[in-house]
């Protein structure tokens, strides 16, 4: 005999609803603060990267700016050592470069060579084609001079058209005065100004160290006697001290 199942009460089936309702909203509630905690994620990360690309810029500016403070930096180291038309060595660098070349020379017992270059007939160029004209001149022949040394040489715009050269471990003066000649004849090659091309010749004066000068001064004064020398000869031409 099949025994009748006993009809639960309505309050059980209440209760049954109550808890799936309960249930769903806590799936819901869940839910709820599932999405709410991936946006409060996506904000941070949107945030972050915000950060970052603007720490980024930063770091980017900072560079920049230790980029421009560097060449700046160069700038003016080059314009304390430099002559601002030629970009050779200025007097009292080139001062700095004889004295410092003294003290080896005789430390190690060698000689060089100071060579004072004049331009012969240079003010008629400023004359007639104007100082530009004339400023275009120097820095062609610091340029010729600068192709024609070594690294271990040096030039220096003494002034106006004067220009000094300092060549290391020379080892006679015939070396020099050949060296010497070779820039003279350099030089006299034709120079391109804008609308024409024009010819000058130079006069260079020699000293060696020890022999005609001790300091720095002496040896500039040395050379430049001898160059005056050259100019009483008509220029174009190469004399080494002999005082």
């Amino acid at each position: 005999m099949i025994e009748s199942q006993q009809a639960k009460p309505h309050s059980y089936y209440l209760a049954q609803q109550l808890h799936v309702e309960a249930l769903s909203a806590d799936m819901v509630q869940l839910r709820c603060n599932t999405l709410l905690q991936q946006n409060i994620w996506q904000q941070q990360r949107r945030q972050l990267q915000h950060y970052n690309q603007h720490l980024l810029l930063n770091l980017w500016h900072a560079a920049m700016q230790h980029a421009s403070m560097h060449d700046e930096l160069q700038q003016l180291k080059l314009d304390s050592q430099c002559d601002g038309l030629t970009q050779t060595l200025n007097r009292n660098f080139m001062l700095d470069r004889i004295n410092h070349n003294i003290s080896v020379a005789k430390r190690e017992k060698s000689q060089f060579a100071l060579l004072f270059i004049d331009l012969d007939n240079f003010k008629p160029v400023n004359d007639q084609y104007g100082h530009a004209a004339g400023d275009a001149v120097l820095q062609q022949v610091s340029a010729r001079l600068s192709a024609a040394i070594r690294d271990s040489d040096a030039i220096s715009r003494h002034g106006g058209d004067e220009f000094l050269v300092l060549v290391n471990n020379v080892k006679s003066t015939q070396t020099a005065i050949a060296f010497a000649v070779k820039l003279v004849n350099m030089l006299k090659q034709p120079y391109q100004l804008a609308e024409q091309r024009i010819s000058l010749s130079a006069s260079i004066g020699i000293a060696l160290f020890p022999a005609q000068g001790s300091s720095a001064a002496a040896l500039i004064n040395s050379a430049d006697s001898a160059m005056y020398q050259a100019k009483q000869q008509g220029g174009d031409q190469v004399f080494c001290f002999a005082g």
